[in-house]
């Protein structure tokens, strides 16, 4: 009895001790939660950082703009003439207006051919220089391997002709496909995902570039299909005679030129892709990257149309810009760079006369 009171108080004490100890555990677990959450945030806006990129889907066109403003982390420009939109590749086949008018079977070769890709970045510019090339390599050994520019042609394959799989007319006609937009997204959605836990890269990428669409090309097989089994013999012989009759086009007309960009490819699609330095990966029709990206995304949610012309996609890009001059507390001391990516591959576009 003469022990009893103290013990009870020692343990009291002790059971008041580890009551406090869990709170603080719990206290510490919130806290740092808390301040992973923050972290995280915070790592999110650090790759692109101030670097400004903004993409733009057209009706047949992708438009990419960035800054050319480039830091070495601080306050301090180093360069103002940094281009942040790498062509990793300038397109293949092209059709004139004259060869891809009403020419279903042409315009299905030109979407099948491999196509311009531009690639925005922001964020180091020494992991983004890597990147590229290992892009462009890419691309160029899928070039290889596709046998895109080679001027020998299969026109016969006898053990495809024995097992019935392709005839001789479409291992001829066929053309060989190199990796588009979409792939050299998901490329470098894989690299960046698997270079996370070894040395993550500091960059934030905007993949755009007109992809082949499949839709197009199954609806254009049944329709050539059915008119095919309609057709009679009449028919066709009028149509031949049609075209015999037809004259030639004068040999004083201009040459076709890159620059006549109003013919659409119907089996053409534009696309852009928008990437984190996680490897999140997201099609949208429109993106940005960078603290600037808050000012952009106000107007971009306010003027953009899925069917916009090249003029309209230009003006609301110049005004997300303007805007940051405006608003914007780190300025670019020289106009952005602004690229547009289409059928016709990839051409640079003047901002003072955007």
């Amino acid at each position: 009895t003469t022990y009893g009171p103290p013990y009870r108080q020692q343990s009291a004490q002790r059971a008041m001790v580890a009551s406090t100890m869990n709170r603080l555990a719990v206290f510490a677990s919130l806290v740092f939660c808390w301040c992973g959450c923050v972290v995280v945030v915070r790592g999110q806006q650090s790759a692109a950082g101030q670097d400004t990129l903004i993409g733009v889907v057209g009706r047949d066109f992708v438009l990419i703009g960035a800054d050319t403003a480039a830091s070495s982390g601080g306050i301090a420009i180093t360069s103002s003439s940094v281009d942040k939109i790498a062509v990793v590749h300038d397109g293949g086949m092209f059709l004139s207006s004259r060869e891809a008018s009403g020419d279903v079977d042409c315009l299905r070769r030109e979407g099948l051919s491999q196509q311009a890709i531009a690639v925005g970045f922001a964020g180091d510019i020494a992991d983004a220089d890597r990147f590229i090339s290992m892009l462009r390599t890419h691309a160029q050994v899928r070039e290889y391997e596709a046998g895109i520019g080679n001027d020998v042609t299969c026109v016969f394959d006898g053990e495809l002709k024995r097992l019935g799989l392709e005839s001789p007319i479409a291992v001829a006609s066929s053309p060989s496909c190199g990796l588009d937009a979409e792939a050299i997204a998901n490329l470098s959605r894989r690299e960046i995902a698997q270079r996370m836990r070894r040395s993550p890269l500091q960059l934030c990428l905007l993949v755009g570039g007109m992809c082949f669409d499949p839709k197009t090309e199954a609806s254009s097989s049944r329709r050539a299909g059915a008119e095919k089994d309609t057709a009679t013999m009449s028919s066709r012989v009028q149509e031949q005679i049609r075209s015999s009759a037809t004259l030639p086009e004068s040999s004083l007309d201009p040459p076709e030129t890159k620059t006549e960009r109003h013919v659409i490819n119907p089996f053409l699609r534009p696309k852009l892709f928008w990437l984190d330095q996680y490897g999140s990966l997201q099609n949208m029709p429109y993106a940005a990257h960078g603290h600037g990206s808050n000012f952009a995304y106000s107007i971009l949610d306010q003027r953009y149309r899925r069917d916009m012309d090249r003029d309209d996609a230009l003006a609301m890009m110049k005004e997300c810009f303007d805007q940051l001059r405006e608003r914007y507390v780190i300025n670019s001391p020289r106009p952005p760079s602004i690229k547009c990516v289409d059928r016709l591959g990839v051409s640079e576009v003047d901002f003072d006369t955007a």
